[in-house]
């Protein structure tokens, strides 16, 4: 399988769908906006469904070294796959202010989510990997009362070698 072996650059993107994003900097695999879910939604049968069919089962992943989420919207934060995730793994989760909220509800222990404001950084214990959440052209927010009470941010990561940028703009009305 095409995860067995680590990228020889030290550097290796896999797109699985809207934001989520397998990256691997510098041999640390980092996974963005995890979402296995069929539909963008709090309803299974409606809601916008995804574009593409996921290309691997969640239990067909190889193992993660932290979970990056830009904000709350449901098609970057799933219901479902974050409480597999909470489950069955001990990964940390690395989010915006206020999402934490929703993973600690959702079952992911307190100890595994770190929470930046913009411009705050985070130092992946023992891998080197830096971890900053820089501005946004977003809103957040899961319903119709609660826009804009979490942060959304854009990510950098940063390693030994290479960095990468992880961002949601705002054009129109959707994330690109």
């Amino acid at each position: 399988d095409a995860w067995s072996k680590r990228a020889s650059s030290g550097l290796r993107a896999t797109w699985l769908g809207h934001s989520t994003v397998l990256v691997e900097i510098d041999g640390v695999r980092v996974l963005t906006d995890p979402v296995w879910g069929n539909r963008a939604s709090p309803f299974r049968l409606i809601g916008p469904k995804r574009f593409q069919p996921v290309p691997l089962r969640l239990r067909e992943m190889p193992e993660v070294d932290v979970i990056v989420i830009s904000h709350d919207h449901y098609d970057h934060l799933d219901y479902p796959t974050i409480r597999a995730l909470a489950r069955h793994s001990n990964v940390p989760f690395v989010t915006s202010l206020g999402v934490g909220a929703h993973l600690r509800v959702w079952g992911v222990p307190e100890e595994r989510i770190t929470e930046l404001d913009w411009w705050e950084s985070h130092v992946l214990p023992g891998t080197g990997l830096h971890i900053t959440a820089a501005p946004s052209q977003h809103f957040s927010g899961r319903g119709t009362s609660d826009r804009n009470a979490t942060l959304w941010s854009s990510f950098v990561l940063r390693g030994e070698r290479h960095g990468v940028f992880f961002g949601c703009a705002l054009k129109g009305r959707s994330c690109r």
